[in-house]
């Protein structure tokens, strides 16, 4: 595979946030200033649970009380007191064991679907915080997180990687000619034609506005040039919602191992600013 033919992806490389879901609310989570009130069901749930403790509490005390008579009053153990003796025992394990179902359905699985909720419950609102609600990709927030392991990554492995910052070219005419509806359909547009032109190693992030940065990994700057050239391309000749279309300027640069998060993104900055000086629509390396 060539960098000059990225592939496509069959479908987004990550998945929006749960946009148009219901959030759940504190009386749906059982919240409240005291804490969750107690169900009936939990509520009575812990009336068998105390009646097999006191079950299995009255037959051990019975069965001490057997063994301590065998053993006080009797040198010889008599067989029918040895069988009453182990008949407790019996009973008394099978209080046990029963008490311990009671406790695995009534308070260990409950715990266990608890933690479950509160896993997908943090792992929902951690999609949400690292994703634009417009496009659904990536935002800066994911890009903070990503662009501090990318560096690291490249400081202890050589794990090379460069960046690509696109920005559309007059994008406010855009709001001002067909209205804000339609310039936020354009940038979902927008979006899923980067996320369906750049590798699946690759993460597109949602600077501001019309502006995206990409993560390109295990390439250099040339190459990633050549890719920036091919999205460019793809957006010129692609006719938007309403007809609109766009020009693309780019920004290319290599990280470099002394990098930090600012040097990075101010070299991208710089390269966008020198493919906009011409008149846009066009990429730059810096």
């Amino acid at each position: 595979m060539t960098p000059s033919e990225p592939p496509r992806l069959e479908g987004p490389q990550s998945a929006g946030g749960p946009l148009g879901q219901e959030q759940a609310g504190p009386s749906q989570l059982g919240a409240g200033p005291l804490g969750p009130e107690p169900s009936p069901r939990r509520t009575a749930g812990a009336v068998p649970y105390m009646l097999t403790v006191l079950a299995l509490a009255v037959v051990l005390g019975a069965l001490f009380l057997m063994v301590y008579e065998l053993l006080a009053q009797h040198p010889e153990p008599a067989p029918a007191l040895i069988w009453r003796a182990y008949g407790a025992l019996l009973v008394g394990m099978a209080a046990l064991g029963l008490q311990a179902l009671l406790v695995g359905l009534r308070l260990v699985r409950p715990l266990r679907e608890k933690t479950a909720e509160a896993v997908c419950l943090r792992a929902a609102l951690a999609n949400v915080s690292h994703h634009d609600p417009l496009t659904g990709v990536l935002n800066r927030v994911a890009f903070d997180h990503s662009i501090v392991l990318a560096l690291e990554g490249l400081k202890r492995y050589g794990a090379g990687f460069s960046g690509i910052l696109a920005d559309v070219d007059g994008f406010r005419a855009v709001n001002d000619a067909y209205g804000y509806e339609t310039g936020d359909q354009v940038l979902h547009e927008l979006a899923h034609l980067l996320k369906t032109h750049i590798r699946q190693a690759d993460s597109l992030y949602r600077w501001r506005s019309g502006r995206f940065l990409i993560l390109a990994q295990g390439i250099d700057a040339g190459q990633a040039a050549r890719m920036a050239e091919i999205l460019r391309e793809v957006v010129s000749g692609h006719a938007f919602t309403g007809g609109v279309r766009l020009g693309l300027s780019l920004g290319v640069s290599a990280a470099r191992a002394e990098d930090a998060q600012e040097s990075f993104v101010g070299r991208l900055k710089t390269g966008l600013a020198l493919a906009k000086e011409g008149g846009g629509n066009a990429v730059a390396q810096a």
